[in-house]
């Protein structure tokens, strides 16, 4: 019996159960003595071996099955396991539900402080409150007990006014603390030591190296910590942060994501790109190499080589075959149009000296009154050469020789490039108004009383366009600095009401 052990623990366990490796305790330690439940352990019937016979799979018991209890491999099966504060697959270093990546949570309260923990006496931060710099933040926890801080080169400073300072680190080594009382919170503290940052944080930084996870779920992750000053000594104040869980549905891994859902209002119209094939039941083309009113080169295609979906995406393509360019221009017009509501498109855009690339919308009587009568608004265009910057615009005007239009930018911190990750590109058209945002950072509005004694066309039924147009009166002409081809790639297109 003392030679058969150790060889079925190694051959069930080890190979073919993947389990931790521990030193082998059978429940009687002066004869070895193998008992039922041992026996049912080694088969993986239980998720670990009740090591003091106890009737429980506990903290108290080392060897866990991580198969058996492994969120990220199973994420639809039950829990064998739960470690002693009830989180799935805790294994005495980290807590299993923990591991993966974390952003902070769009709903209202994600961020709230208070003179005591829990509270949110002093601030409570409404629906999409929070700053770009904040959302944009990754929290990446590791089994191996790193936490990877990714703030996409910039914080909110809570020591410099609130605003938003250059920032580069990244790894940080934590130190977690499961308690001894069967119902005791997980806690764990970030080591400055272990970082070349001299006060690391999470969430904001005045918020101290102590966090408390007081509510974690599949999806849902809830921190509580003691506030603290630039010198990380600890203040009175107290913080609750609400992270959501970074998945290939809301963040494809990079980029801002697109909410799902607004107070108030209701999805009534999206494309998800879930085919593959561009939806003829949503969208219809533009086709030719007419210069479209503004001296452009490409040729507008219907061809697959310049639009197509796949793993969720649009993709517009523009091309270049000597001198020779295709591109192509997407429309709703005649399928699906919209009167007011919130409409966000995810995107990733292209760049370049001549690329042009926009999501628009055009009034529908355009094919009565023509432009600019119709009413144009731009929720995003681009010159490829200004990679950095985006422009919200509306144009109106009765007549092309009283043609009228008024908007403004916004640039990405630090150099960053609109190609490089995912944004999403916004307005919030209702009666009388129209507000232009990018990343929900609201950076231009309009109204009547701007329309300088011209109609104003923007309360009447629109349908929307995408396309990447090459050359052109605004952003010139390709040159030897321009390669190709240059994408387009949406995410998605929704609209809320």
């Amino acid at each position: 019996m003392r030679i058969l052990v150790p060889i079925l623990f190694c051959v069930f366990t080890s190979q073919c159960l993947g389990q931790i490796a521990c030193p082998w305790q059978p429940d009687s330690d002066e004869d070895f003595f193998i008992s039922v439940t041992d026996v049912l352990a080694v088969l993986s019937v239980f998720g670990q071996a009740d090591l003091d016979e106890d009737g429980l799979w506990d903290n108290a018991d080392l060897c866990t099955d991580i198969t058996a209890c492994n969120y990220t491999a199973n994420p639809s099966l039950p829990c064998a396991y739960l470690d002693a504060s009830g989180i799935c697959g805790g294994n005495g270093e980290i807590p299993e539900l923990l591991i993966g990546s974390w952003i902070f949570s769009q709903e209202a309260g994600a961020l709230e402080i208070g003179p005591t923990p829990g509270s949110n006496m002093w601030y409570s931060s409404v629906p999409f409150g929070l700053q770009n710099a904040q959302y944009d933040d990754i929290y990446s926890f590791s089994d191996n007990g790193t936490l990877i801080a990714d703030y996409n080169g910039t914080i909110i400073d809570a020591f410099s006014n609130y605003s938003e300072q250059s920032y580069d680190c990244t790894s940080i080594e934590i130190d977690f603390n499961f308690g001894e009382e069967p119902d005791a919170p997980v806690t764990f503290e970030l080591l400055p030591e272990s970082t070349s940052c001299s006060c690391p944080f999470i969430g904001t930084n005045d918020a101290g190296l102590i966090f408390t996870i007081t509510n974690i779920t599949a999806t849902t992750l809830e921190l509580q910590a003691q506030g603290d000053n630039s010198n990380c000594e600890t203040t009175e104040a107290y913080f609750t942060f609400t992270f959501v869980r970074m998945t290939e549905d809301t963040n494809d891994g990079t980029g801002y994501p697109a909410p799902e859902s607004y107070p108030g209002m209701d999805l009534v119209w999206s494309d998800e790109f879930n085919g593959t094939a561009v939806d003829t039941q949503n969208w219809t083309y533009d086709l030719g190499n007419n210069g479209w009113g503004n001296n452009e080169w490409q040729n507008y295609t219907n061809s697959t080589a310049n639009s197509s979906v796949a793993n969720g995406h649009l993709t517009i393509t523009a091309r270049e075959n000597g001198s020779n360019y295709t591109s192509a221009r997407l429309k709703t017009q005649g399928l699906q149009d919209f009167q007011f509501g919130r409409i966000d498109i995810r995107a990733k855009l292209p760049e370049g000296q001549g690329i042009w690339p926009a999501l628009w919308m055009l009034g529908i009587n355009i094919t009565n009154g023509g432009w600019p009568q119709c009413g144009e608004i731009d929720i995003m265009e681009m010159v490829g050469h200004e990679a950095s910057t985006v422009h919200g615009t509306a144009h109106w005007g009765s007549e092309w020789s009283s043609h009228q239009y008024s908007g403004s930018s916004i640039t990405l911190p630090n150099g960053e490039h609109f190609s490089e990750t995912f944004h999403l590109f916004s307005v919030d058209w209702q009666p009388n108004s129209i507000t232009w945002y990018m990343d929900n950072q609201e950076y231009y509005s309009i109204s009547p009383n701007q329309m300088n004694g011209q109609p104003y066309p923007f309360n009447a039924p629109f349908f929307f366009i995408m396309n990447i147009a090459v050359g052109g009166d605004w952003p010139g002409y390709p040159d030897a600095s321009t390669t190709f081809p240059q994408e387009m790639i949406v995410d998605c297109v929704r609209v809320f009401q």
